[in-house]
């Protein structure tokens, strides 16, 4: 049985309130700004924040991940910066000198680390450095995805906590602890060897997230560690970085070109300006001047969308699909939707384009029949499909099959100033086929609420929304419903729809070690068609992200890999 404490991912969707006036134009909304400045090759970066860590094992968002592996983080393997999804797809060697070298039972995998690689002050990247990088992940002070504990071979509690508790005090530094971390983490010169507790086809993939990423022991101060970037990149902070203010980026004197074949730095510093809302960092860049070299890092709100888009020449924007999908999870354990054809029906009947249209229409989301994005390598054709506002007589014809013509679902979702519309024009849709429909938004706490026990008895459809970690269905397919790994006598984990099936659970595994990359995708893309075939799940919609830039920035690109952020790894300026 696999421990999982994979990080649950939330949409945080922020609405401006910007009624009755132009932000863009009403001089009475203009708030007061400094004037951006800098030298011809100084790119400047806006967010409001706030950036919650630089320390890598601290690291969680994965546009956070993006930013920090093109400009002072460096990971064994990465994805390669490009500006087309086909190249964005690309796992290469970084650190390591290749994707990594497995053993037969793919238990194993070894890397061996790129010469010259240095820290920004001078010394050598070493394999200790990963092997204390990956400890760190470990302890409870760094609150890390989760990856190296469910991997690595190394023994677990009862309860599923690990046997090693970290690098830290009397019990980390203890011989026992530093058996178990050796056993799991080989170093012999200059390769890093990683043993694992069961097959894991890609997991030269998974050593690309920055959990993975080496740090230097020396530089490690626990707590006050935080906001330390020790670069091993082409950038490095030029002074220490201030919450909620930001900081500069300015080459890394000690990184060699030769050691780095993924990145090419574009511009000799970055101005990363933190706390700037984005009615603010619009004006910024549309004003001109400096501001014409500034890019968002920041998803443009619905607000502001087609006023910037429909500005002409003032300013440049891309957009691309984000990481998080928007699902339904019917409860297996419901009486009513036990019954295969009325989950199916529930799903005929779903009107995902009146749900994307209440959620602010195509700029923010589309409609979508699959969890696997097309980020993935495991497409497949849709199931279920009959266009985005579903087939409500193909759906009365099954729920008339199944003898239950009118079924009253309860469903339960989060609330919110957008989820609550989009609900409500899902309801219209499932009433359209017969159903009566009783929702409850939940405002605290939700995924807490759905996966405490009760709410099987007090719910028949769960919303919940989920977005890879990196581009594999094995972040998404088994987190979601493996029960094995999820549900307990205490909760269902993120199986919020009950979802126990022996066979499937044996499909994910198979694909969990599948060597082969191509067949691997086509079994994970078998597993997802069972699921949809049965309406285990719905999907309703994949999220979109549009962002924006000055006119002098150059080969701006938004990475769907990284869930959809703006690619620091292409862009520059003009001037």
């Amino acid at each position: 049985m696999r421990t999982r404490r994979i990080a649950a991912l939330a949409v945080a969707g922020a609405m401006l309130a910007v009624a009755g006036c132009d932000p863009l134009t009403d001089p009475t909304s203009a708030p007061t700004t400094t004037p951006l400045s800098g030298p011809a090759q100084q790119l400047t970066v806006l967010s409001h924040g706030p950036v919650l860590a630089w320390d890598p094992q601290r690291i969680t968002s994965r546009q956070q991940s993006l930013f920090a592996s093109r400009t002072y983080l460096r990971t064994l393997t990465t994805y390669a910066p490009a500006t087309d999804l086909g190249g964005q797809k690309e796992l290469v060697g970084d650190l390591a000198s290749s994707t990594g070298t497995p053993s037969k039972d793919r238990r194993q995998w070894s890397f061996t680390l790129r010469s010259g690689v240095t820290w920004q002050d001078g010394s050598q990247v070493t394999c200790s450095d990963l092997r204390y990088g990956v400890a760190r992940s470990f302890a409870k002070e760094t609150g890390s995805a989760g990856y190296a504990l469910t991997y690595l071979d190394i023994p677990k509690n009862p309860d599923g906590t690990s046997r090693y508790p970290g690098p830290y005090g009397k019990e980390g530094q203890s011989k026992e602890a530093k058996k178990l971390l050796e056993r799991a983490v080989g170093c012999k010169g200059a390769r890093v060897t990683y043993r694992l507790s069961e097959p894991v086809a890609d997991f030269g993939a998974v050593v690309s997230m920055p959990e993975f990423a080496p740090v230097k022991a020396a530089k490690d101060t626990r707590e006050d560690s935080v906001y330390r970037a020790w670069s091993n990149g082409p950038y490095q902070l030029k002074e220490p970085w201030r919450p909620g203010e930001g900081g500069v980026w300015v080459r890394n004197p000690e990184w060699d070109a030769k050691s780095d074949p993924v990145r090419t730095p574009t511009v000799q510093q970055i101005d990363h300006r933190e706390g700037v809302d984005a009615v603010e960092a619009v004006r910024r860049i549309t004003e001109g001047e400096d501001g014409s070299r500034a890019v968002l890092l920041d998803p443009l709100p619905q607000d502001l969308i087609a006023p910037v888009t429909e500005s002409e020449g003032s300013a440049a924007t891309v957009s691309a699909e984000a990481q998080i999908v928007d699902y339904l999870a019917p409860n297996h354990e419901s009486k009513l939707m036990r019954n295969a054809d009325v989950r199916r029906a529930l799903a005929l009947s779903t009107d995902r384009e009146a749900y994307t249209e209440a959620l602010g229409g195509s700029a923010m989301a589309v409609p979508t029949w699959s969890l696997l994005g097309s980020a993935l390598p495991s497409a497949h054709d849709p199931v279920l499909d009959r266009g985005p506002t579903g087939d409500v007589e193909e759906a009365k014809a099954l729920l008339a099959k199944a003898k239950q013509p009118t079924p009253t679902i309860r469903v339960a979702y989060r609330s919110g100033e957008m989820s609550d519309p989009a609900m409500a024009a899902l309801k219209a849709g499932w009433e359209r086929a017969g159903f009566v429909v009783e929702l409850t938004g939940i405002t605290e706490d939700y995924f807490t609420t759905i996966s405490a026990p009760a709410a099987k008895d007090d719910f028949d459809v769960f919303w919940a929304n989920w977005g890879a970690d990196y581009p594999s269905a094995a972040t998404i397919l088994p987190l979601l419903f493996d029960s094995r790994s999820n549900i307990s006598s205490a909760s269902a984990g993120r199986d919020h729809g009950y979802v126990k099936d022996d066979k499937i659970n044996k499909a994910m595994d198979a694909a969990l070690r599948q060597p082969a990359h191509n067949k691997r995708a086509e079994q994970w893309a078998a597993v997802d068609t069972t699921l949809l075939e049965r309406a285990s799940y719905i999907p309703l919609a994949h999220h979109r992200s549009t962002f924006v830039a000055g006119t002098d920035v150059t080969d701006l690109s938004a990475n769907a890999v990284f869930g959809g952020a703006v690619e620091l790894g292409a862009i520059g300026v003009a001037r």
